[in-house]
């Protein structure tokens, strides 16, 4: 068996994107609107027609990464 031994390794940084306060409290926001009206359809308050108005509106309300993407 042959053993290397790697004495230098460089890796590359990648910057994140830091989420602030309110970035954070935007995502809950959404999140938590979506929850509510998905349990608004499940029992029955609302209709699909509604809920599917009510995300779209969720989402011009709640400008989140989540929102963007869905």
């Amino acid at each position: 068996m042959k053993v290397t031994e790697v004495t230098s390794v460089t890796t590359q940084s990648i910057p994140l994107n830091q989420s602030t306060h309110e970035q954070l409290q935007q995502e809950f926001n959404f999140l938590r609107a979506e929850n509510i009206t998905k349990i608004m359809l499940n029992r029955g308050f609302i209709m699909l027609d509604e809920y599917r108005l009510i995300m779209a509106e969720n989402v011009a309300v709640f400008p989140t990464f989540i929102s963007s993407i869905l």
